[in-house]
C-alpha cells in the first residue's frame, strides 16, 4: 500500500469545486490499471490517495499515471 499526495502548484485553493469530479476520474484510471486505490479524500489544495498494488509495479508508474 502506498500513501500518495497531489499538492497543487502554490497550494493554490482549485480542487474544492471539482473534487467530486476528480475523484471519478481517479477512480476510472485505477479501474483500468493494475492497482486499486481504498482510500482517497480531497481538500481545498491537495489530494490524498491510499493505493494498493502488487510489488511488481512500481510506484512510479503509479504516480505517472494519476497525473
Amino acid at each position: 500500500m502506498y500513501h500518495i499526495i497531489f499538492v497543487c502548484k502554490y497550494r493554490k485553493k482549485i480542487l474544492e469545486p471539482i473534487d467530486q469530479e476528480l475523484k471519478n476520474l481517479i477512480y476510472l484510471i485505477s479501474e483500468n490499471s493494475d492497482f486499486k486505490i481504498v482510500e482517497m479524500e480531497t481538500d481545498k489544495d491537495h489530494i490524498h490517495i491510499l493505493v494498493e498494488s502488487k510489488t511488481k509495479i512500481s510506484r512510479l508508474s503509479i504516480v505517472r499515471k494519476l497525473k
